[in-house]
């Protein structure tokens, strides 16, 4: 197999981003995360391969981070000092390594930034995690769509060998000489300050072990959205936003007329042509949408809000002013950021709500054994703050939702659940914890019905399921 170190350089220099995300250790675990459930089972020898293949295709996944204060850079690690990126295990999803593996860090000072596991029982489930430093949401899509792509070359000739990237690694600069400097500058006016810190409420002391759940909204209650979004004049996103601003309402309870912030995350691909827009990594801005909590304010009159806050910073551009701030914030480095929080024990809290889109089958096609589903799994966000992922793939609505179990309170998660799913505009549908519909979890909603389903629960283990194998793969050629 041709070495991922051929031809590349030394050293990659870090973006403002990449700096600007190494301090986010005190708000999140700094994961991402993608489950991939097969009807059946893949060639595992193949999709070793395949793994390792795309340190080939994006070399600079097998970087480490070196933080020296003031320019931290990518350093090039030499195949023989990387971690293992690749393993498989035959157990139940029951089985703790399964729970383990998911939550394990993947620390920016260690290579590769990907890690890929197979977990083989009745069916393969492709587990797969990395740092958010080196993967954002669109990233973690692109890097599955990577990963697929290779497998299916390896089908049709063993020694496929994919294209080398050699776009570099885009970052905030990339993005603001594509667009212009004067866009940014005068969106600048556009930008909204950080508001007080809210959030779900604080029930512990210990962020390290996580709950990950995933719900699955029914494509009719989806089509009812896009319905109802077309017939208002508004994006899907919007509709969703609002259900979102909505329940926290009622779980977090702020004084009315209290100014909060909720975070949106911004794809800045859409400004790179497509073939750098491709690349691998984190390239993400947030929009800042200032809500303020108002007595007897219908659903409409929320989302009018929410959708006019939006359309002005998309006509104005913020993403770009922000990037040019955060250029300008880092221009020192970040040990400057972070002596400041030290000083003066800054530190701040927003609900996040990201929407990586639609999720196209065909992408994602491993050409065996079926997908049954793909979940994309963000970040461990630490209390006060919450968070949610949404994505829609084989037309239902996924919301990903995952917290510290000791710190944050299971009931409260699921009342945020319950309120969320009632807010969005269609036939109710309210959570089945067994996995699927069942009666004494459906309301009526306008004389109909219609179940979602909570897909996946994954929670700490409590126990050691027996009878499990290690199972050792051959090595690569």
């Amino acid at each position: 197999m041709e070495d991922a170190d051929n031809g590349c350089p030394e050293r990659i220099p870090s973006t403002s981003i990449d700096r600007f995300m190494s301090l986010g250790n005190d708000f999140m675990d700094g994961q991402v995360r993608i489950l991939v459930y097969f009807d059946g089972h893949v060639d595992e020898a193949r999709l070793e391969d395949a793994v390792r293949l795309t340190l080939v295709a994006s070399p600079w996944l097998a970087y480490r981070y070196v933080d020296n204060g003031l320019r931290p850079y990518w350093q090039r690690v030499d195949e023989r000092d990387r971690w293992p990126i690749f393993h498989m295990v035959v157990c139940p999803l029951s089985d703790p390594r399964f729970y383990n593996f998911i939550t394990e860090p993947v620390l920016p000072e260690n290579s590769p930034q990907v890690k890929v596991g197979l977990f083989r029982w009745e069916n393969d489930v492709l587990s797969i995690r990395a740092n958010h430093m080196a993967l954002d949401g669109g990233g973690a899509v692109r890097y599955l769509s990577l990963l697929a792509s290779i497998y299916r070359g390896l089908g049709k000739d063993p020694h496929h060998i994919p294209e080398r990237s050699t776009v570099g690694r885009p970052g905030p600069l990339r993005v603001l000489k594509e667009m212009g400097l004067l866009s940014a500058i005068r969106a600048l006016p556009h930008i909204g300050l950080p508001g007080r810190s809210w959030g779900i409420p604080r029930t512990g002391g210990n962020d390290d072990r996580g709950t990950f759940t995933v719900t699955q909204l029914s494509p009719e209650r989806l089509n009812f959205v896009r319905e109802y979004a077309r017939k208002r004049n508004v994006t899907v996103n919007d509709v969703l936003l609002t259900s979102f601003c909505r329940s926290l309402f009622e779980i977090c309870d702020p004084p009315w007329g209290e100014r909060l912030m909720v975070e949106v995350p911004v794809n800045l691909r859409k400004h790179l042509p497509r073939f750098q827009a491709d690349v691998i990594g984190d390239l993400s801005a947030i929009y800042l949408l200032n809500i303020e909590r108002l007595e007897s304010e219908t659903f409409v009159q929320t989302l009018d809000r929410v959708h006019r806050q939006l359309e002005d910073k998309k006509k104005n551009r913020v993403e770009l002013a922000e990037m040019v701030l955060l250029e300008l914030l880092m221009l020192p480095g970040p040990w400057l950021l972070r002596k400041i929080k030290g000083v003066v024990g800054f530190k701040t809290a927003h609900p996040v709500i990201s929407n990586l889109g639609v999720i196209d089958p065909k992408d994602m096609d491993f050409e065996g054994p079926e997908i049954k589903d793909i979940h994309f799994i963000g970040p461990l966000l630490y209390p006060p703050n919450i968070g949610i992922g949404i994505y829609t793939f084989r037309g239902r609505l996924n919301v990903s939702l995952s917290y510290p179990r000791s710190t944050v309170d299971d009931l409260t998660i699921g009342r945020f659940l319950d309120l969320f799913l009632k807010e969005v505009p269609g036939p109710a549908e309210i959570p089945s914890d067994r996995g699927r519909p069942s009666d004494e979890h459906h309301e009526m909603k306008g004389g109909q019905t219609v179940p979602s389903v909570k897909v996946i629960c994954i929670s700490p283990p409590t126990h050691l399921a027996p009878g499990t194998t290690l199972v050792p793969l051959p090595r690569s050629p």
